[in-house]
């Protein structure tokens, strides 16, 4: 298996090192998955596990953990596990996969199904998958193209999925047409960058593009916020390790509601 150190998203064996899939070239910001020129080096799992390395572990409390590599590789997310009485889910899964990290992912109890926020967070999920028995792959339809080869082990869901009791994967788009949250039966929402984090505390942003810091329209905010109103939910967690340990819903809400007045022109008499 190859895999892009940009990106972090484990390719097809091959006899030479292959084109990421998000590598598309020069395109246009109105493009889904942006990223510009992508090319890089090539790792393999073996050279992963031999570059010297340590697994961060945080525990945030009613069954929610995360994990990630230090020093960090390609985009340097954080995974997310959250443990329930039927089983865990393992959101936007690392990149690499080693003795150390698979014990702390295994110590955390049966991991049953795998899910992403978005193409940028497929890591190593078919390692994962198979590292853990065999066990699904959930990927939006929206998100089909960005894989890098089909595989028995994925799913597919679309606007709304429930993977296990109580857990809901949602689709929200902005950042990418196949862009998802889960939320957790305890009332944790798991963002990855659909909703990400902001220098001021108790505050979210939302960005359609990270390295151009292009933001969303206020019609796509909009439609973000108000369906992730239809579910119940107090903390949110994104891939960067931006925190929201009370009170997420009101300040998903009151974030939002600035965004959309700043990018309507509301404020320009005071630019």
């Amino acid at each position: 298996m190859w895999i892009c150190d940009r990106c972090g998203i484990e390719h097809p064996a091959s006899p030479e090192s292959p084109r990421c899939v998000l590598d598309r070239g020069e395109v246009g910001i109105e493009e889904a998955g942006d990223l510009g020129a992508h090319t890089g080096h090539w790792w393999t799992h073996e050279e992963l596990i031999a570059a010297p390395h340590k697994t961060l572990h945080r525990e945030h409390g009613r069954g929610l953990h995360s994990i990630k590599r230090e020093p960090h590789f390609a985009i340097g997310h954080w995974s997310f596990l959250a443990v329930t009485p039927a089983g865990t889910l393992l959101w936007d899964p690392p990149s690499w996969l080693d003795a150390e990290v698979l014990d702390v992912v295994r110590g955390l109890g049966d991991v049953v199904a795998i899910a992403t926020s978005h193409p940028h967070m497929f890591g190593a999920q078919l390692s994962w998958s198979r590292a853990l028995g065999g066990i699904p792959v959930l990927v939006n339809e929206r998100n089909r193209e960005w894989l890098p080869a089909p595989d028995p082990a994925f799913e597919f869901w679309d606007e709304h999925a429930e993977p296990l009791p109580g857990l809901d994967l949602v689709r929200l788009g902005g950042h990418m047409r196949g862009s998802a949250v889960a939320r957790t039966p305890d009332g944790s929402v798991l963002a990855g960058d659909t909703i990400t984090g902001g220098l001021a505390p108790d505050w979210v942003s939302f960005q359609r593009s990270f390295p151009k810091h292009i933001p969303m329209s206020a019609a796509v905010v909009r439609r973000i916020v108000d369906r992730l109103d239809d579910f119940t939910y107090d903390r949110l967690y994104t891939l960067g390790g931006d925190t929201i340990d009370q009170d997420a819903r009101a300040v998903v809400r009151r974030s939002a509601e600035t965004h959309i007045r700043w990018v309507s022109g509301d404020f320009d008499h005071l630019t």
